[in-house]
């Protein structure tokens, strides 16, 4: 837990500072002081939990393609959260992780693949909808591959990612053949990450932008648009985003990440 929130917090909690201090006032088409008394304004900062994202401020990105979202991409930040909420209430049980992981995978496959007669695929099953057991699935299928990592060394791994994609390819379409595909997919990319040479190499010495980089992107994106640079056209509009993102992912991992990250245990 500490050492998540380590990750997760510090970057987070700047990511709302910047959002709601500097980006709203420039950005607000409302006078300053309706800005700052608006219940809006007061309501983003729940987006600091992370358990829930606010995704408005009031008067902000109201012209943009896609109108009034600040940062969308932190919709998937409350499903993390509550997977790492289900980790820790595994931890009182008496099995050993491997095996409280996969009996979690279990579950997750089981809600996925069974549904009431008529139902569809967004309807809520016993408390969760259609991402939660969706990520989950992904989320713990990561925590199995870690958490039998000493088993599937090497060759075994892409022995599994290509049984998994070969019965996904046989099975008839159905829920249980994207969880094959996801469970394939998952395995074939750890396979790769670890194993090909090919692959180029990012610079220890330049850190980890990754999370940065989704915190940003999302927000420069859309201050880009508000100012019509989407207008260029597709190729001036990625490479734009893309330069200004980079360099503040990379002032939040070197002036921010870095340094709570050393308080890891």
């Amino acid at each position: 837990m500490r050492n998540r929130a380590l990750r997760i917090y510090p970057a987070l909690v700047m990511l709302c500072v910047v959002s709601v201090c500097l980006l709203g006032p420039i950005l607000t088409r409302l006078p300053s002081q309706d800005y700052w008394s608006h219940e809006m304004t007061r309501q983003y900062w729940v987006t600091a939990t992370a358990f829930k994202v606010a995704y408005r401020l009031p008067g902000v990105f109201d012209d943009t393609p896609l109108p009034h979202a600040v940062n969308g991409s932190l919709w998937s930040l409350p499903y993390e959260m509550r997977c790492y909420t289900a980790l820790i209430a595994m931890a009182v049980l008496p099995l050993p992780l491997r095996w409280k992981v996969l009996g979690l995978l279990a579950m997750f496959a089981f809600a996925f693949s069974w549904r009431p007669p008529g139902a569809n695929v967004f309807e809520h099953h016993w408390g969760l909808d259609y991402f939660d057991i969706k990520l989950g699935w992904m989320f713990f299928v990561g925590c199995a591959l870690a958490a039998w990592r000493d088993i599937l060394y090497g060759a075994r791994l892409a022995t599994l990612a290509g049984v998994a994609l070969a019965l996904a390819w046989l099975a008839p379409p159905a829920p249980t053949q994207w969880l094959l595909i996801w469970l394939g997919v998952a395995c074939g990319i750890v396979w790769l990450v670890r194993h090909a040479t090919c692959l180029p190499q990012w610079p220890q010495r330049w850190g980890d932008w990754s999370y940065g980089v989704y915190l940003y992107g999302f927000p420069v994106q859309q201050t880009l648009a508000h100012w019509r640079v989407h207008e260029h056209g597709i190729a001036v509009y990625v490479i734009a985003s893309t330069l200004v993102t980079l360099p503040l992912a990379a002032m939040s991992w070197h002036m921010l990440e870095k340094h709570a990250l050393r308080w890891k245990t």
